[in-house]
């Protein structure tokens, strides 16, 4: 069936792992969204928008461009917060699981070379985590409506009141 991880860093659970993963994708956005406003807003009253160059103006841009990528990471974090803790539906983990895919994808394209390999690997494996958990909690649904559905003692539980 694939890489099947059954435990996040080899000795927390899966769902405490994911809950992990989860607060830090969150704190790392909202930490570089802040980050990269301030620095924005400092770039601005520095220099005017009048006074940009042409390449000043490809470096705004692309700051503009990873700052909403650093807020789709919080509102997947945030997302996947939800799914994790209140929604505990497989169709929500497994698009929290597509949404970490996504994000580790975009790192691939857009991140400077000597920050690759650490958050590659580490969006990568966030992913993976999130997606094994997506797998387990798929089969403990199946297994509940199989044993449902096989149930051969299933009783009526209706409440009958006979008045004399």
């Amino acid at each position: 069936m694939g890489l099947q991880i059954t435990k996040c860093c080899f000795c927390i659970p899966l769902k405490a792992g994911v809950i992990i993963i989860s607060l830090l994708w969150l704190f790392i956005g909202l930490f570089f969204t802040i980050f990269r406003v301030l620095g924005l807003k400092r770039y601005i009253q520095d220099k005017g928008l009048k006074e940009v160059s042409e390449e000043g103006s490809t470096i705004f841009t692309f700051e503009i461009m990873v700052m909403a990528l650093d807020v789709y990471a919080t509102l997947g974090a945030t997302f996947g917060l939800y799914a994790v803790i209140f929604s505990k539906k497989y169709r929500m983990l497994k698009l929290y699981s597509t949404l970490g895919f996504i994000a580790a994808g975009i790192e691939v394209i857009i991140d400077q070379p000597y920050e690759i390999v650490f958050e590659i690997l580490f969006s990568v494996y966030s992913s993976l985590t999130i997606s094994s958990y997506a797998c387990r909690k798929k089969e403990k649904e199946a297994a509940a409506v199989r044993n449902l559905n096989e149930s051969s003692d299933q009783t009526n539980h209706n409440f009958v009141v006979v008045l004399n």
